[in-house]
């Protein structure tokens, strides 16, 4: 089997001293900076890396053009163009990490992620020992085993856990351990609280995964949502993934989450946004697809979904089209 191509997409408007803590982790994978600030500011990390690519957003709007309004400015999700970029030069697997997230001793981060992404999930039968080498335990039928292609592979986090603002009040003591190396499969028809801090996935499904304009736009407009943008995004993904028969897996590797966003600043950023995540998913949930090509199933999703009738959605089906159209 012909080795892989992983590149590791990073947003960031800091440092990047905390590659320090990763050593030689990614020595063999295309690192991608996305730097959310005009021109570059941060130094090139390129010892961390075979090959690094360090944009910014003059780049973004040098590169896309007319269509670099797409892309969020004063948000991670500003890591869609390192998605872009990673498409482009034809990568296999995209790993996205914050850069907040250090490594966790007595694991593989790489390799259980690529690992995650060979995994074949059952049909119709939910293993209940989530362990890749122990998934069929007695009574699961032979004929339902190792037949649906695993596309995503959510990894998780130890100390700080992906709150949002409020639930992160209510447990800003809260630090937790990393649990032992388990995943397991995301039922059909249910969504998920997709993070983006550690998340791999196949470079085929990046028509899936882009992540709605949120925090600014490229004119220095604020769009009125943030901290939605990787949540959305699963949310789409998901409806088409279970569509044409993919899966997702949740749980190791693990990542040391050391927070680095302020929650009171989040508490502001995220109260629009968590009024309407209570039915935007419903509304993805009725769509009915007929196409069977991820980037057809996209662009049909965009059209069907009974988004509210503010403004903002008008605008966010317009870039899911534009992302879309590739």
């Amino acid at each position: 089997m012909k080795k892989q191509t992983v590149a590791i997409v990073i947003p960031t408007i800091r440092n990047l001293d905390f590659l320090e803590e990763w050593g030689d982790e990614f020595r063999d994978c295309i690192g991608i900076i996305v730097e959310d600030h005009q021109k570059k500011e941060i130094k090139t990390p390129n010892k961390f890396f075979k090959k690094v690519f360090h944009f910014t957003r003059k780049d973004i709007d040098k590169e896309l053009g007319k269509n670099g309004w797409i892309i969020s400015r004063k948000n991670a999700g500003i890591r869609s163009f390192g998605f872009f970029k990673a498409h482009q030069l034809k990568t296999d697997v995209i790993i996205t990490l914050d850069d907040d997230c250090y490594p966790v001793k007595n694991q593989d981060f790489l390799k259980q992620h690529l690992e995650n992404l060979s995994i074949l999930a059952p049909v119709d039968w939910y293993p209940t020992y989530p362990h890749r080498k122990y998934f069929y335990t007695r009574g699961i039928p032979y004929g339902i085993r190792n037949k649906k292609e695993v596309v995503i592979s959510h990894g998780l986090w130890s100390n700080v856990l992906d709150f949002d603002a409020p639930t992160h009040l209510l447990n800003m003591n809260l630090s937790i351990p990393a649990s032992f190396p388990f995943i397991e499969f995301i039922p059909e028809n249910y969504f998920f609280p997709m993070c983006s801090m550690n998340l791999a996935f196949k470079t085929k499904i990046t028509p899936l995964m882009y992540f709605p304009p949120m925090g600014y736009d490229n004119k220095g407009k604020s769009w009125g949502y943030d901290r939605f943008d990787d949540i959305w995004t699963g949310i789409f993904a998901k409806k088409i993934i279970d569509h044409l028969g993919f899966v997702v897996v949740n749980g190791s590797p693990f990542v040391e989450h050391r927070k680095a966003s302020n929650v009171f600043k989040n508490l502001q950023k995220e109260a629009r946004g968590i009024e309407i995540n209570e039915t935007l998913y419903k509304s993805v949930q009725a769509v009915k697809l007929r196409s069977n090509t991820m980037r057809d199933c996209y662009l049909e999703l965009a059209e069907k979904i009974q988004f509210p009738g503010e403004n903002y959605f008008s605008n966010l089906k317009n870039a899911m089209l534009v992302w879309g159209a590739g």
